[in-house]
């Protein structure tokens, strides 16, 4: 079971990478978010951040000490957390008038 569950992990992060550096590098966000997101450079780092804690909780479900299994899938956990935080930062305020900024 833990294999599937680490492969679903490295997918995840895998996708998540992708948005991240297509944010990055392009300045291109998902068209069903695109309009809720500001700063788009944030949000491709939050999102590579969300990729680096998914791909962390993957290793430690494939650990085979359960000390790196613990200390592995709590780290990735922090940063996916700390990750959170930077995607809610590059949104855009509630109740922001999109046609009065353009």
């Amino acid at each position: 079971m833990a294999i599937y569950l680490a492969a679903l992990f490295a997918l995840w992060a895998l996708v998540a990478a992708v948005g991240g550096i297509a944010a990055i590098a392009f300045g291109w966000v998902l068209p069903n978010i695109r309009s809720g997101v500001r700063y788009k450079r944030a949000y491709g780092v939050g999102a590579l951040a969300a990729a680096v804690g998914m791909s962390l909780m993957a290793a430690g479900e494939m650990a085979s000490s359960d000390l790196m299994h613990s200390a592995e899938r709590t780290v990735g956990v922090l940063i996916l957390a700390f990750s959170i935080g930077l995607i809610r930062a590059s949104k855009r305020p509630a109740g922001t008038d999109l046609g009065a900024l353009g």
